[in-house]
């Protein structure tokens, strides 16, 4: 098998004046392309061709038993930290013919989307296991490949490589693989340990992935690649050009696989409570009040660590009412003034370490007098176990009211004097046929020298049964029966015409006797009833005698209202 240095492998593809040219080229812009060591800038260093690779005879296929370099399980980062790991990478070939020179890229920087350009931890597959510079584990292969010739020491692969198993979990074991696990063939397990990765996960999402390329050569045409030992680094030749590069630009392989390593995001919770004499509010959306004139009311606020993973830092607590409640030194940016009030004392101080599922509770106190009521909110804000990851959050809204003082007002009414009354009086009348021969008479109206009419209801005629025929009277005499209906006849010797009517008169006060032989302030009444009669004689004039009645009524009385 032919063996060719990076230099001869170019005079291979080009005219020997063309090669020197392009190798002058290229060693003169090394210092600008050296500033980065991923896949692409490293076989710049050697040809001119920009890399597709298309191939996919070789890849990681996944990474697992990741640990810190102290062999304790990492499964989280701090947010844009920088950490070292160690973890078994499972490099697998699919193609039936071997691949030599296997070079392993791994993209290391904040932000960077694959393994071609910018920083990378570049590798080969060591030729013997050696003590990761950690310290406490051992980088190797678990299948070392060499098909090259001596002194070529960069490991190889074939799809004849081991078969290797996981379970559920990612832990290598006995094939067949359980269920829910998974099965790799043609792979060797490769434990490196990476420097200086960045704890920067993909936009909208806490898991790291590692972008990574693979690169190998064909046998038969390759590249001298001698890793020294005992570390074996990535290697390069004494014109510094590098050694594990692709053979030609298909023959790589690039990809973004998991790494199961959660970044912390800090997030609270934020709640915001009220109290006042007259009780406390209800979340989530509380409100209080307090009788006019005001007075002192406490908020609590509550933070709670809502973090995937790891402690927060609470560095401020403000209130878009009262402004500052609390600020650790030197955190900025400062509160807002709030515009409202002040508060007049507050427990909560600050900076505050709160663990994950933790939180912390603090009151303040203001003072409210009338007006429109008071509606705020507290926001808190701090930084995640980082020390550069900021969070912010913001309470529910608090309504707090002053209540107006009850109005009232007393009505008293007293009887100075008495200027004027009204009575209803129940008068009867009787209608007699006193006809000295045998003269009937007919009766078909009554008349009231005050009231006027007393068959129907009307005016001051409030109730009557005269005229009324049936077994009802009208209006307040409903309940009693009528005396019949007009006209009526009376035969001499008959029966009397008998009936009431209820009626009200009113005047102005005067001395009036009381019926028990004195004088008193009332008032006085004065009406005769007459008839409306025919005699049965043609050309008889019915003489009537109707008396007057006089009703005395005497007045008194007094009153007093208390309106609330």
């Amino acid at each position: 098998m032919t063996r060719t240095s990076a230099f001869e492998r170019l005079k291979g593809f080009y005219p020997l004046t063309i090669v020197i040219a392009g190798l002058a080229l290229s060693l003169h812009a090394s210092p600008a392309l050296s500033a980065g060591n991923c896949l692409q800038d490293e076989y710049s260093l050697t040809a001119t061709q920009k890399l597709t690779c298309t191939a996919n005879d070789v890849k990681v296929a996944k990474v697992i038993n990741i640990r810190d370099l102290d062999g304790t399980p990492l499964t989280s980062c701090n947010s844009g930290s920088t950490f070292s790991f160690i973890a078994d990478f499972l490099v697998q070939t699919s193609s039936k013919s071997s691949r030599s020179n296997i070079g392993l890229y791994f993209a290391t920087a904040s932000g960077q989307s694959n393994a071609l350009k910018g920083q990378c931890s570049d590798n080969v597959i060591p030729a013997a296991p050696y003590t990761c510079p950690g310290g406490t584990a051992t980088c190797q292969t678990s299948n070392y490949d060499e098909l090259d010739p001596s002194p070529d020491n960069c490991g190889d692969s074939s799809s004849s490589d081991p078969t290797v198993c996981l379970d559920a979990s990612g832990g290598v074991v006995s094939c067949p693989a359980p269920a829910g696990g998974s099965t790799l063939m043609g792979t060797q397990i490769v434990t490196i340990e990476v420097n200086d990765f960045s704890c920067t996960a993909p936009a909208g999402t806490n898991q790291l992935v590692l972008p990574n390329c693979t690169s190998w050569q064909v046998p038969g045409s390759t590249t001298l690649c001698e890793a020294a030992p005992n570390f074996y680094p990535y290697p390069f030749d004494a014109n510094n050009l590098p050694e594990a590069i692709p053979g030609s630009p298909s023959k790589c392989n690039c990809s973004t696989i998991p790494l199961g390593i959660t970044v912390q995001s800090p997030s609270i919770s934020v709640t915001k409570n009220c109290s006042t004499s007259k009780g406390s509010g209800t979340l989530p959306n509380p409100s209080c009040s307090m009788d006019d004139p005001g007075g002192t009311v406490t908020y609590t606020v509550d933070v709670s660590n809502t973090s995937n993973f790891g402690s927060i830092t609470l560095d401020q607590i403000c209130d878009n009412a009262y402004g500052d409640i609390a600020t650790a030194s030197g955190f900025t940016p400062a509160c807002g003034a709030g515009g409202i009030g002040t508060k007049t004392g507050t427990t909560c101080s600050v900076p505050q370490t709160i663990t994950a599922g933790s939180d912390y509770s603090c009151t303040f106190t203001a003072s409210q007098g009338e007006g429109a009521p008071v509606t705020d909110i507290a926001t808190a804000n701090g930084i995640g176990q980082d020390g550069t990851t900021r969070f912010s959050g913001s309470s529910n809204s608090v309504i707090v009211s002053v209540n107006e003082a009850a109005s009232t007002a007393t009505i008293t009414k007293s009887l100075s004097s008495t200027k004027a009354g009204c009575a209803t009086v129940r008068y009867g009348v009787d209608v007699a046929n006193t006809s000295s021969a045998d003269e009937d008479l007919t009766l078909s109206a009554f008349n009231d020298t005050f009231f006027g009419s007393i068959t129907t209801v009307h005016g001051a005629v409030l109730g009557t049964t005269c005229g009324v025929a049936g077994n009802a009277g009208l209006g307040s005499l409903n309940a009693l029966p009528g005396a019949g209906a007009l006209p009526a006849s009376l035969p001499v010797g008959g029966s009397d015409y008998t009936c009431q009517f209820d009626a009200q008169f009113c005047g102005p006060l005067v001395n009036v006797p009381d019926g028990k032989g004195n004088m008193c302030s009332g008032i006085e009444n004065v009406d005769k009833v007459t008839a409306t009669m025919t005699s049965d004689e043609t050309g008889v004039v019915v003489t009537q005698t109707a008396n007057t009645l006089t009703v005395d009524e005497c007045i008194s009385g007094s009153s007093s209202t208390t309106i609330p």
